[in-house]
């Protein structure tokens, strides 16, 4: 059975930390469907399925960080199209996210303003 056509865009959140994921859902939802996931495996497995317009990437994340998650999601014929922002607590992981296939890589705690811009971002790039 299809699935029935989007209305909004839908986005990906990846974190292993709950409230973070949480509070960017509850900020997001307003203009955002939202997908989420814990892992980095699980979110290979939700993004193949789903095929979300955004991923939002954690990269520090247990047994499969967000740059080895973003490098598998590039590899696949079927999710690599779909625009990745990564979230990092650390200054020097900015060049080696747009590496693995990012489009961005934004530093935490981001703002809300930040993370919807250059989602809004990514959503008009992948359309060209």
């Amino acid at each position: 059975m299809p699935l029935p056509p989007r209305t909004r865009p839908t986005i990906l959140l990846v974190d292993d930390c709950s409230d973070q994921r949480d509070l960017y859902e509850i900020v997001l939802s307003a203009d955002f469907t939202i997908l989420t996931a814990s892992r980095g495996a699980e979110a290979i497995a939700v993004a193949q399925l789903y095929h979300p317009d955004v991923i939002v990437l954690d990269i520090d994340m247990p047994e499969m960080d967000g740059f080895e998650t973003c490098r598998r999601l590039k590899a696949d014929p079927a999710t690599a199209a779909i625009p990745v922002v990564m979230l990092t607590a650390h200054d020097h992981s900015h060049n080696a996210g747009r590496a693995v296939g990012a489009l961005t890589v934004l530093q935490k705690p981001c703002s809300e303003i930040l993370l919807a811009e250059a989602i809004a971002v990514a959503i008009i790039a992948s359309a060209r």
